[in-house]
């Protein structure tokens, strides 16, 4: 702006300069005058051009602050085409492939409604784009499960497995992810082929079990007669003690892998009784007692008997039993072992604490897997079939409870065991049974 100031300042003045040496000084400051507003006219109607048809030329080639900075602006604004045109060719390459998955993939609004969709959309949830476009995603696809998930405003990446409305016999997983601030993301997998891969993976360990343990047992019968035996050779107690022992292992591995066949079968528990934790962590207690001595172990227990949970004795017991003992089985002699069962902000809490050699912080989310151990050869000597943890996990997901592990190498490891207040009572046993059968009556009259 300063430069065109002088331009125009130094016109006026050779103007002035030519007046006074032609002696028409007025004169020639009009005619100067007049030059500055036609060439400002014609600058502004050579940029009024520009303006309406920008890509037609560049910015007019003319002195001057304003042109310097439209130039710069006109370079910024190429820039910006090239990367909106270049962004644009990656989202449309993002959206063909996103359009490639198997799986079904629904964009929806806070609102529940929906914004974009893939192909897959239509074949596994009979969503047609851009057809059903803004339409409410929960009016299209009904799903209980969906329409509790959405409505709660909640994420999962775990998914929840529901058959499929439109084909029979198939099995979809529903995942609710954020996207955005403003956009959540619902993905949808046809897991059928899986479903039935782990059925039958169950069903076949189920009936090896069952085929195994009628022969144990009678494999187990004659070791005990011929250990009983006063006339054994010399050398044969010890062969027949250690085959006792691996029998007798082998025993508590197809009852645990019959006890979490049953426990895979069904998501929740048949059962809804209050059960007294108390109770049961203090039987656990009592039954593990000869090892807790065996291994000069000091056990700190802190329960709430007023604290009750809905659902099954026995699959808690064992899933109480399973947690102690292992604490027991892989804290070294003489250890500090602590039990607590409490009220936690709303949240019933389950925790069973040692101060042993701790766990390495990769092996925690395989722990609840199937014969996982972080030392194989130190569990074995220790007796244990590698299905405690996968037993307590199932126990918990069908007492809608979770289960959280922290450790700490050469410090120790705790297994918390929260259930929601949903599942919880609070009170004397005998107050919350009547609560129960109430609530029950109640039910069925209405």
């Amino acid at each position: 702006m300063q430069e065109d100031i002088w331009k125009i300042i130094g016109i006026l003045v050779v103007g002035l300069l030519l007046g006074a040496a032609t002696g028409y000084v007025l004169g020639c400051l009009v005619l100067f005058c007049l030059f500055v507003i036609v060439w400002q006219i014609y600058r502004l109607n050579s940029l009024s051009k520009w303006v309406d048809r920008p890509a037609i030329k560049s910015v007019p080639d003319a002195d001057g602050q304003i042109y310097t900075i439209l130039r710069k602006l006109a370079k910024r604004d190429k820039k910006n085409k090239l990367r909106q045109r270049q962004l644009t060719s990656f989202l449309s390459q993002v959206r063909k492939a996103i359009g490639a998955l198997p799986d079904a993939i629904v964009l929806i609004d806070e609102s529940g409604k929906i914004e974009w969709a893939n192909n897959n959309a239509s074949t596994l949830l009979g969503i047609r784009w851009p057809a059903d476009n803004g339409l409410r995603l929960t009016d299209l696809v009904r799903y209980p499960e969906l329409d509790a998930l959405l409505e709660a405003q909640e994420t999962t990446t775990q998914g929840l497995e529901v058959a499929s409305m439109i084909k029979r016999d198939v099995v979809l997983n529903l995942k609710c992810l954020a996207y955005t601030e403003q956009l959540r993301m619902v993905i949808v997998r046809d897991v059928t082929r899986l479903v039935r891969t782990n059925q039958m993976q169950r069903d076949f360990v189920a009936n090896v079990s069952h085929e195994l343990k009628t022969p144990l047992t009678v494999l187990r019968g004659y070791i005990e007669i011929l250990s009983d035996h006063k006339e054994l050779p010399k050398g044969f107690a010890k062969p027949l003690a250690q085959m006792n022992a691996q029998s007798t292992r082998m025993e508590l591995i197809v009852s645990d892998l019959l006890f979490l066949a049953k426990l895979e079968s069904t998501q929740y528990s048949s059962e809804d009784d209050p059960v007294d934790i108390s109770q049961l962590v203090q039987a656990a207690v009592d039954n593990v007692q000869p090892l807790i001595v065996d291994k000069q172990h000091t056990l700190n227990v802190d329960l709430d008997p007023t604290l009750h949970v809905l659902g099954s004795a026995t699959e808690l017991h064992s899933a109480i039993s399973n947690l102690l003992t292992n604490a027991i089985h892989y804290t070294p002699t003489k250890g500090i072992i602590t039990i607590s069962w409490k009220n936690h902000d709303d949240v019933a809490r389950l925790s069973v604490k040692d101060n042993g050699d701790g766990i390495e912080d990769h092996h925690l989310e395989r722990l609840t897997q199937r014969f996982y151990r972080v030392d194989s050869n130190r569990s074995r000597e220790g007796g244990g079939t590698g299905l405690g943890l996968a037993i307590v996990k199932h126990v918990l997901q069908r007492h809608n409870a979770e289960l959280r592990i922290k450790s700490r190498v050469s410090e120790g490891s705790e297994f918390i065991c929260e259930f929601p207040a949903a599942q919880t009572l609070k009170g004397s046993l005998e107050t919350t049974q009547k609560i129960v059968t109430d609530t029950a009556q109640v039910t069925r009259i209405y």
